[in-house]
């Protein structure tokens, strides 16, 4: 009985221990590249300063900056490393111990240590709990001893230990867990000329298409209908030239594939899947990643990249990736989300709507927009509208969420025309919603912030994070916030 266990034990061992940890091709290309980087960097300059340039000094005066190179290049002090200067040959040390031993034996000639990648060879394999890692084989070379049989090189494995995070598809923390000689190179291990890498694109179409048949698999059968939002670059909700492509693009091949529906986010589709994601560079390519996400929930379903399509690509379509005014967003989003951050926990919810939706909203010159607001008590609303230019209206002073209308949409001020006009841009919907009127707004110009007449509108001066405070003035002091991101374009750009 024991022996059967015992083989059923050793049984799932195996199975834990070689179950391989998948990459793609350009993935594999990506981790080789930082585990170079590391042994030529972090781990071959380092080693060069103390056994060559440092080499006249004693040894105690090194130990700080050999605490520096273990915590930078290793997985800790205890790793082991293939020392050529012991006995027999193949014995490891700590590097420590073979710094010491290149000062002791360098004989007034310093020691020099060189990788050579010609032959360099690679294999991927992953510890008992399923991390991975990546083993390195190349030609460690060491001249400088006083007698040319003495001069070195050996094939060295070299363990590089690596962090992975499968949401963002990065990876990162890599470090050497170990470097011992390798009588040849192993089965299995391969060159980079080997990897094979993803066909590349030469158009938009085909890189999206790539994705939606991958979608389509995953969504076959489950769904009557699918919402699709903007794609905007590192989700910074910037509709563009490259936003508008890739939204028509994309929607033209899932209506040619999935052959379901296609709604807009404008449209209340609680109920159907969603499908949004963003697009940013990768060295000479795009990036685009995908995701489907349940109704309701947002729960994440399923992840699809694509970087075949190369930047020149765009060049030539004189398309640019980076929003003209990216930065200038980044910097608005930045001060709202941490003005927002600061907001005193409440019971009171509140939601702001336009008629096309909370999320890759647009309006061209011309067209009306129309608010909404759904809060679960009555309350009080203020509303501010921050122009592309930086120019902050007050929309609503006091808009009134009266009792029987809680949980509901309720229009925003429906007499009023809230008509799209220049200046064109990135503007932002502020929200504040409190169960106690509001404290009055100063009028009174002063250097902190006021509001002043300008015809019919009242417009604030000063910053926006001081325009928070203002805002958020009420008796009750609990005070709950949102926002919309819009965009707003010139008729005669290209739709």
């Amino acid at each position: 009985m024991r022996t059967f266990l015992l083989v059923i034990n050793l049984i799932w061992l195996f199975l834990q221990t070689g179950r391989a940890q998948t990459f793609s091709a350009q993935e594999q290309e990506i981790i080789i590249a930082n585990a170079r980087k590391l042994l030529d960097t972090g781990y071959l300059q380092n080693l060069e300063i103390l056994t060559h340039y440092e080499v006249n000094q004693p040894f105690e005066a090194l130990d700080p900056q050999l605490k520096a190179f273990v915590k930078s290049a290793f997985r800790d002090a205890d790793v082991q490393v293939f020392n050529e200067f012991r006995e027999p040959l193949g014995t490891l040390t700590s590097i420590e111990e073979y710094i010491k031993d290149c000062h002791i034996f360098f004989k007034q000639k310093p020691i020099i240590n060189t990788l050579d990648w010609t032959q360099a060879r690679y294999q991927f394999h992953h510890t008992p709990d399923q991390k991975p890692y990546l083993n390195v084989y190349v030609i460690k070379k060491m001249q400088g001893i006083e007698k040319k049989s003495q001069n070195y090189a050996n094939v060295v494995e070299c363990r590089i230990y690596f962090a992975q995070n499968e949401r963002l598809k990065s990876f990162y923390d890599f470090r050497i867990a170990g470097i011992t000689r390798a009588e040849k190179y192993p089965a299995g291990a391969f060159t980079q000329s080997d990897l094979k890498p993803e066909e590349k694109t030469n158009d938009l179409f085909s890189a999206l298409d790539t994705l939606t048949a991958q979608l389509q698999e995953r969504i076959a059968g489950t769904t009557p209908e699918l919402i699709l939002e903007r794609f905007t670059y590192r989700n910074c909700g910037v509709n563009d030239a490259l936003s508008d492509q890739m939204f028509a693009t994309l929607n033209a091949c899932l209506q040619r594939r999935v052959k379901i529906p296609i709604r807009s986010v404008a449209e209340d589709a609680s109920t159907s899947p969603v499908i949004r994601g963003f697009y940013e560079e990768q060295g000479n390519y795009l990036r685009i990643r995908v995701e489907l996400r349940e109704s309701g929930s947002g729960k994440l379903v399923k992840t699809l990249e694509n970087t075949s399509l190369p930047l020149q690509w765009l060049q030539e379509q004189n398309i640019s990736v980076i929003p003209d005014n990216y930065q200038e967003v980044k910097v608005v989003q930045d001060t709202l989300r941490q003005i927002t951050a600061v907001t005193p926990p409440s019971v009171l919810k509140i939601e702001i709507r336009t008629d096309r939706g909370r999320t890759g909203v647009e309006y061209w010159a011309g067209q009306q927009m129309m608010l909404e607001a759904k809060a679960n008590r009555p309350c009080h609303i203020r509303l501010l509208y921050r122009l592309a230019d930086g120019t902050q209206t007050l929309l609503e002073n006091d808009f009134v969420i009266r009792p029987g209308q809680e949980n509901k949409l309720v229009r925003i001020a429906p007499e009023a025309s809230f008509i799209c006009s220049a200046p064109f841009g990135t503007e932002y919907l502020l929200a504040y919603a409190s169960e106690q009127p509001f404290c009055p707004l100063p009028t009174r110009p002063n250097r902190e912030g006021y509001f002043r007449q300008e015809g019919d509108y009242q417009i604030y001066v000063g910053s926006l994070a001081v325009f928070n405070t203002l805002m958020k003035c009420s008796k009750s002091g609990g005070i709950t916030e949102d926002h919309i991101q819009i965009t707003t374009r010139e008729a005669s750009s290209t739709k």
